[in-house]
């Protein structure tokens, strides 16, 4: 495997090894220095993964949590109802017990792995009761004493909603408040968490999962703590939301854990996209320091060789490599940002000079110079604009809606036809923007040889055709994540066929009044739109070359969930405007009276 420059320039800041353990009389290990600062450092395996000298090694050196990746989940472990085999769990929990490890057991119940002989079954209400206690007791009690902490259920919220399982359908909502009444008579002293994916910040998912765990603390369910997956993509994070969180679950008293961290991107693995990776595990890791109730970071995994997102079931990446170490077990400049936030937060002299953890976290600033202003054609509005970066948008330019691009002569307009995904469910799109005293116009044209409509409503609008636009409305065009000022709005294509319902998505479009129009084209479809300039969280009053922050997406597909991403900005290589708007690009307006 290529060793990357970043990783070698790394090594060569690195302490030696040997010299650090004879400086402090102690090895240097994420384990040691998580240690003293009373927080776990966990990974997860499989018992394969332990037949590789160097995994088994590097868990044991560098992990004081272990985690099961799979082989303790109920379709795992029993192919009858009563039938069990405990072999490769067994394995498991020995290596983590020979080598000092605490446990955290993964996962009691979850739907997606769930044996087929539960799934396929026909049970009365009281069957499946009963089948829920024999399992979770079996289980537990098995392990009791020597694991600390079980995710006893997994993921049973689909959004802010009860996500459809065998169980719900036996029993009802209430099976899972008795799987944790049934892993705590098994077990009084085990720490019970519950655990899902997407509720890291503050959204209705995670709101979802603080009422529960809320409403079962006051009616005296057993629950000790919630895992959040933190499976994130690079520059996805929003920090202060994810901090926000972590401090209302420990006002209820509960811990918090990150349970299966990975940091995933899209493209080629380079020395930036590594160093970015780095900052982000960095920063996730200080969240967690920084709250008394996070008490275990886990990473999903010890090598990028063995990751989940390199299956394309998962993952669009088959040499992403989401982890601490390499597929050859070199350390990452991420395993080194954790060494040294570890290690600074206690006092010790760090792996890593100032230097060299500043290269990691400060994200270079990139002026970008515009060049003098060009007109392709003389009669265009307003300038050329500049690809990726910044688009010109005439003042003084009044739209009617009604998808007749008429109104849009002489504006210019740029064609998109490149991003994150290049599948069947779109060609190109092309766009333009116009602004007069009352409104910002936003139009685009898309081709697009089969139109979706209806396969999925305005909650996974994004999974359609549809187009996407941002504004940064805030004067900080830095600004890292959302706030009022900032919005995404997604339109679906299947506007065009109920003009009087418009269909709006986006995480903040309900902060802001949006006017469609929607037509079908011969090559595709048209989509207009306005936003008053004036409105509850924004006043924007264009000036010549005066810059708001501006993004545009498409997303197409073929006809079952979105396979075509294609992005304007340039400066968002992995899709992730809809979190982090400092990847937009300009928005310039223009008075051509000037």
């Amino acid at each position: 495997m290529k060793r990357l420059l970043l990783v070698f320039t790394l090594l060569v800041l690195v302490l030696p090894m040997t010299n650090m353990t004879e400086a402090q009389d102690t090895e240097v290990s994420l384990r040691v220095f998580a240690e003293r600062n009373d927080i776990y450092i966990g990974a997860a395996a499989w018992t394969q993964h332990l037949d590789v000298p160097e995994h088994r090694e590097i868990l044991a050196r560098e992990f004081n949590m272990f985690t099961p990746e799979h082989e303790a989940k109920f379709c795992m472990i029993s192919s009858a109802r009563g039938e069990y085999d405990f072999s490769r769990f067994d394995q498991l929990v020995e290596f983590a017990e020979e080598n000092d490890m605490v446990i955290h057991g993964h996962t009691l119940i979850w739907h997606a792995c769930s044996p087929d002989w539960v799934e396929n079954g026909d049970f009365s209400r009281d069957e499946a009761i009963e089948i829920l206690k024999e399992h979770i007791t079996t289980v537990v009690t098995r392990y009791k004493g020597r694991i600390k902490y079980w995710d006893v259920v997994n993921e049973v919220f689909d959004g802010a909603a009860l996500r459809d399982t065998a169980w719900l359908r036996f029993i009802g909502p209430e099976y899972i408040e008795m799987a944790y009444q049934f892993a705590h008579e098994a077990d009084p002293d085990a720490l019970l968490l519950y655990n899902d994916y997407g509720a890291e910040d503050m959204n209705g998912k995670s709101d979802a999962i603080y009422e529960m765990a809320q409403d079962f603390l006051n009616r005296g369910i057993p629950i000790h703590g919630i895992g959040l997956q933190s499976h994130f993509n690079v520059d996805s994070i929003n920090f202060t939301s994810v901090a926000e969180n972590i401090a209302r679950i420990g006002e209820l008293g509960l811990e918090v854990q990150f349970t299966e961290v990975d940091i995933k991107y899209l493209g080629e693995t380079d020395d930036e996209i590594l160093r970015r990776q780095a900052r982000d595990y960095y920063r996730l890791l200080e969240v967690c320091l920084d709250a008394e109730n996070c008490t275990a970071f886990i990473v999903w995994g010890v090598s990028d060789r063995f990751s989940w997102l390199r299956d394309p079931a998962y993952f669009d990446n088959p040499t992403v490599q989401p982890l601490l170490f390499s597929e050859d077990y070199q350390p990452k400049p991420a395993y080194f940002a954790l060494m040294d936030l570890l290690m600074r937060r206690v006092g010790a002299t760090s792996v890593l000079s100032d230097d060299a953890i500043a290269a990691i976290l400060n994200d270079p600033v990139e002026e970008v110079a515009l060049p003098d202003a060009t007109f392709a054609d003389p009669n265009q509005l307003a300038p050329d604009s500049v690809p990726g970066v910044a688009y010109y948008a005439p003042m003084g330019v009044t739209i009617t809606l009604d998808g007749d691009l008429s109104d849009w002569e002489n504006i210019p307009r740029v064609t998109v036809d490149k991003g994150t995904l290049d599948g069947p469910g779109a060609e190109s799109y092309e766009f333009a923007v116009a602004v007069d005293d009352t409104n910002l116009y936003f139009m685009a044209n898309v081709t697009d040889s089969n139109v979706q409509y209806g396969e999925y409503g305005v909650e996974d609008w994004y999974q359609t055709d549809s187009i996407e636009f941002y504004i940064n409305a805030t004067g900080n065009l830095a600004a890292a994540a959302y706030e009022p000022g900032i919005v995404q709005i997604g339109m679906l294509a299947e506007n065009a066929t109920q003009p009087d319902t418009p269909l709006v998505g986006g995480g903040s479009s309900d902060t802001i009044v949006v006017s469609i129009a929607a037509v079908e084209s011969e090559t595709g479809y048209i989509i207009e739109a306005s936003v008053p300039l004036v409105s509850d969280i924004w006043t924007i009053t264009p000036e010549h070359m005066g810059v708001i922050g501006f993004q545009t997406h498409l997303n197409g597909s073929s006809g079952s969930g979105r396979d075509t991403k294609f992005i304007w900005s340039a400066a968002d290589s992995q899709d992730q405007s809809w979190t982090n708007p400092s990847l937009f690009g300009q928005l310039i307006f223009w008075d051509g009276s000037q």
